[in-house]
C-alpha cells in the first residue's frame, strides 16, 4: 500500500501542523501594515480638519471607501493573501468568547466619543489645532488600547 514517511518528512508535516494551528488560533490576523495605514488615515484626518476644512469631506469619503474595501477584500482568500493576511480576519480564534466583540465595539465607541467631546471642549477654549491634538492622542494610544482589546478577546485558559 502506502510507503512509511522518512523521520525528516514526518518532522516537515508535524512542523507544518504546528504552524498552521499557531497561524489559526493567533489572537490577530491584520497584517502591521494595517495598523500604520490606520494610524496615518487618524492623523491625516485631523491635520485636514484643522488646516484645510475644505477637504474634509472628500477626505472623509475616500478614507470610508478605502475602510470599506479593505474590510470586504481580505474575506475572499485570493485578494486577502495579498493584502498579506495569513488568515481570514473574520475567523475568530477557537473560544473566542462573544462578550470580547462586544467589549471591543464598545471600547471603540467610548474612544470615539471621548476624541469628539475632547475636540469640542477644546475648540471652545480656543485651544489651536484641536483635531490634531486628538488625533495624535489617538495614535500614540493605540498600543495601550490595542493591548486591552487583544487581551479581552483572547480565551480563557481551561
Amino acid at each position: 500500500m502506502g510507503s512509511q514517511p522518512t523521520p525528516e518528512e514526518a518532522a516537515n508535516a508535524l512542523q507544518d501542523i504546528s504552524d498552521r494551528r499557531e497561524q489559526a488560533t493567533a489572537p490577530d490576523a491584520h497584517p502591521t501594515w494595517t495598523i500604520w495605514a490606520f494610524a496615518l488615515a487618524v492623523l491625516a484626518i485631523g491635520v485636514t480638519s484643522d488646516l484645510l476644512p475644505e477637504l474634509r469631506t472628500p477626505l472623509l469619503y475616500a478614507l470610508v471607501a478605502a475602510a470599506l474595501l479593505f474590510t470586504f477584500l481580505p474575506r475572499w482568500k485570493r485578494s486577502g493573501a495579498a493584502l498579506g493576511y495569513q488568515r481570514s480576519p473574520v475567523a475568530r480564534p477557537a473560544g473566542t468568547p462573544a462578550r470580547a466583540r462586544v467589549l471591543r465595539m464598545l471600547t471603540m465607541l467610548g474612544l470615539i466619543i471621548v476624541v469628539a467631546v475632547g475636540a469640542t471642549v477644546m475648540r471652545n477654549f480656543d485651544v489651536p489645532y484641536p483635531m490634531t491634538i486628538g488625533s495624535a492622542v489617538i495614535v500614540a494610544t493605540m498600543p495601550l488600547w490595542r493591548r486591552l482589546l487583544d487581551s479581552a478577546s483572547r480565551a480563557p485558559k481551561a
